[in-house]
């Protein structure tokens, strides 16, 4: 994978991840994530790799002004962005700056874990499920979400990327994607030690831009964007006019509905 990680955030990238990623991506796979967890006032809940904060402030919003919130993650300027976003109503949030292998709290803290579209993110994953069990209490739950199988629009990304900018960034793109397989996320939050683990598939119904417009909103939320800019105006414009044309088919009324497969895990600490 190329040098673009998620600690590479700028803070206009944090803020245009919150202004286009968020409401067009994020707020579609929540839904099922959020149903899934059923949280209940008063319960204390951690989001690890909260982003700017989306699933954190509706959690917070569900537990009620008895309940807690904690939103953490390794990017900076990401928890400056979500600190800075206005909160819905509920309980505070406390965000912290934090590495989801080495959580900073102390054991059975939290009723509830949520990690919505980050462990595929997490080069020790086994670490980071070890730390959710860790900080959880005797009977609290984690729900984790993360992409299903890629779709024809991002393989076309990738291709696109890979074609005109950089071969290395096709990594990311594959990264997102990674962990699209229920039984090896069931596998590993096994191996953890969780019980009671329940895996399954559900769609999040995305409704996306022409494919220009989606392709530098896209690469400018995410650690793509600085590579990308880099590269000389040729080969910025070539990758976006095959973009265009290999999508041409995915857009309806100058739009791109596409119903992207996601895998829900639930699982509990005995």
């Amino acid at each position: 994978m190329s040098n673009a990680t998620f600690e590479n955030y700028s803070g206009s990238a944090a803020e245009r991840y919150e202004a286009f990623f968020v409401p067009t991506i994020a707020t579609p796979f929540s839904v099922d994530l959020l149903s899934a967890a059923a949280l209940k006032p008063g319960e204390a809940v951690l989001d690890v790799a909260c982003g700017t904060g989306l699933v954190t402030r509706l959690a917070a919003a569900a537990v009620g002004d008895a309940g807690s919130v904690t939103g953490i993650d390794v990017a900076p300027d990401m928890i400056e962005t979500a600190a800075a976003t206005d909160q819905l109503e509920g309980a505070p949030i406390e965000w912290r700056h934090a590495d989801a292998t080495s959580l900073p709290f102390q054991d059975h803290s939290f009723d509830v874990v949520l990690c919505q579209m980050g462990l595929m993110f997490i080069e020790d994953k086994s670490a980071a499920v070890a730390e959710m069990l860790r900080v959880l209490a005797p009977g609290g739950r984690a729900v984790i979400n993360a992409p299903g199988r890629i779709q024809p629009l991002f393989e076309n990304l990738e291709r696109a990327i890979v074609d005109h900018i950089k071969p290395e960034l096709g990594g990311f793109v594959r990264v997102v994607f990674s962990m699209c397989d229920p039984a090896a996320l069931g596998d590993l939050l096994t191996r953890a030690g969780f019980v009671d683990i329940e895996t399954s598939e559900y769609l999040a119904r995305l409704d996306l831009p022409a494919p220009a417009e989606f392709l530098w909103q896209y690469v400018n939320a995410t650690p793509m964007a600085p590579l990308t800019h880099q590269a000389p105006e040729a080969a910025k414009a070539a990758m976006e006019a095959q973009l265009i044309e290999s999508c041409a088919s995915l857009v309806v009324d100058g739009r791109i509905p596409l119903a992207q497969p996601a895998v829900l895990a639930t699982a509990s600490r005995s």
